[in-house]
């Protein structure tokens, strides 16, 4: 096990002087063993003819001898890379015994750093985004669905189904992390961007991000719910059954229970949170959502960009001439003064100015306060007006009296409200005419409902209720200041 302070010495031959040898040695080594299945020791001669006839090398090593060849070898010894076995077959004449010399293999951690170099190469051939899995997080709750529905007294082994989850949780975050990595790289060409040939590409690109942000959102709520299924108590017990059956099949005596319990439990919180938010901390999935809705916003931007450019230099006549026609079919002075307006923009406009606003109610609007008027001064260039600055007033009696109206008010409201409700439900049009205070309470509860996928809203003060549609009809509700139509709604206290 490595150490984070340790020195991988078995890494030197990729970045070493002579790293053009060293690494075709390697990746010989590498091929020859673990895809080709040739065995596993070689000799120097052998290693050799095959540096000569890979068409990959195009030709390089044909000068190579056998004493170069030998001097690398043995520096990748040195560096873990190859290990030298002595030769014990029988030699036949004497020249053989002189000259026996010893067979090479490669070692594990170096078929591991050559497979992880070509799994790299491979993936920065294409973009991998645009194939990506959508069969990743159902097959993670399939899995996940038999973590809910285990119990202590089935046969089936954790293990396996541990791995799967865990597999296909690292496939996601693979998947992921490639897509964005690619479209990152594919979104800075800058040779590309500088062509109009980017307007047409621009249209593939933004939908295929968006057909990615629509799978991981139709999925996260349902993975999402998975989780909300399964308590960590059932967690750390299945964590527990795990970490027993390893310590059965162990062989060696050396295996440790408490680190591979931490180790699976912080597997698992890594799982959850990804999609789900814990002690505060923003989902991963919401991070690749909002970083896709990024993007696209920067693609289209940049499209934005290059369309203004080209249009810059296009020469408009016929945009000229077709807006001349339009102005010379209008019928009235009026009907051109609008198409200017549409066109041009509007050359006199009127404003409205109101004082800062008075009270820290989110529902009072200028409307409710009286009239008042404002000196216009003449806009003059460069003439700015002063400011004074004022002390801050801090006064403890104004700040308990605003919060003792805000509290009898809200009591107010609660009480116009329970009036309201009879036997837990509150029927729109069976409503009286109502005070305006109570007509922003309603329409909060409507609203929250509403968005609800469960149509569930809830009070200030924890209250939960259901909203129902009663009919398509439409109704009117009368307060003592106006009336409100709206859906034939009914509201029912659970």
């Amino acid at each position: 096990m490595f150490s984070p302070f340790d020195q991988i010495k078995e890494t030197k031959y990729l970045s070493e002087e002579k790293s053009e040898i060293y690494r075709p040695i390697c990746r010989v080594l590498f091929q020859k063993t673990a895809i080709e299945f040739q065995g596993s020791l070689y000799t120097i001669s052998e290693i050799l003819d095959t540096l000569k006839q890979r068409p990959e090398f195009e030709g390089k090593f044909i000068n190579l001898t056998e004493k170069e060849l030998d001097d690398a070898l043995k520096s990748l010894e040195k560096w873990g890379n190859v290990l030298a076995h002595q030769d014990t077959s029988k030699a036949k004449r004497i020249e053989e015994l002189k000259n026996r010399r010893s067979l090479y293999s490669i070692t594990d951690i170096t078929i591991e750093l050559e497979r992880m170099i070509e799994g790299l190469q491979n993936s920065l051939r294409s973009i991998r985004g645009i194939e990506f899995e959508r069969h990743i997080p159902d097959r993670m709750m399939e899995e996940l669905n038999k973590l809910i529905n285990w119990e202590e007294d089935q046969t089936i082994d954790l293990r396996i189904i541990w791995k799967e989850l865990m597999d296909r949780f690292k496939s996601l975050q693979t998947e992921s992390s490639n897509f964005f990595a690619q479209i990152s790289r594919a979104s800075s060409n800058e040779d590309l961007m500088r062509t109009v040939s980017f307007l047409a590409y621009k249209e593939k690109f933004v939908q295929m991000l968006r057909n990615f942000v629509l799978v991981i959102m139709d999925k996260q709520e349902k993975v999402r719910g998975c989780f909300q299924e399964i308590s960590d108590e059932k967690i750390q017990l299945i964590i527990d059954h795990i970490v027993k059956k390893e310590e059965e099949t162990d062989l060696t005596g050396d295996y440790n229970a408490k680190e591979s319990r931490s180790t699976r439990f912080s597997e698992w919180r890594g799982l959850k949170g990804w999609f789900v938010e814990i002690n505060g901390k923003k989902p991963g999935v919401r991070f690749l959502i909002e970083q896709a809705k990024n993007t696209i916003v920067r693609v289209v931007k940049i499209a934005e960009q290059i369309t203004d450019r080209y249009n810059h230099f296009k020469s408009r006549k016929n945009d000229c001439l077709q807006l001349a026609r339009l102005f010379a079919s209008a019928e009235t002075i009026e009907e051109c003064h609008r198409l200017s307006a549409y066109v041009f923009g509007v050359q006199q406009t009127f404003h409205l100015s109101a004082m800062p606003r008075q009270s820290d109610d989110r529902f009072d609007t200028i409307w409710e306060y009286d009239p008042h008027e404002i000196t216009i001064f003449k806009n003059v260039p460069g003439r700015r007006a002063g400011k004074i600055k004022h002390a801050l007033d801090e006064n403890p009696l104004k700040e308990y009296e605003l919060l003792k109206q805000h509290q009898e008010k809200q009591a107010v409201i609660r009480g116009y409200f329970n009036e309201l409700s009879t036997d837990g439900r509150i029927i729109i049009e069976d409503l009286p005419v109502l005070h305006p205070i109570i007509r922003n309470t309603l329409l909060d509860l409507i609203g929250q409902a509403t968005v609800s996928t469960k149509k569930i809203a809830r009070t200030d003060t924890g209250t939960k209720f259901r909203l129902k549609e009663r009919s398509t009809r439409w109704v009117q509700v009368r307060f003592t200041d106006g009336t409100l139509t709206m859906k034939d709604l009914e509201i029912e206290k659970i």
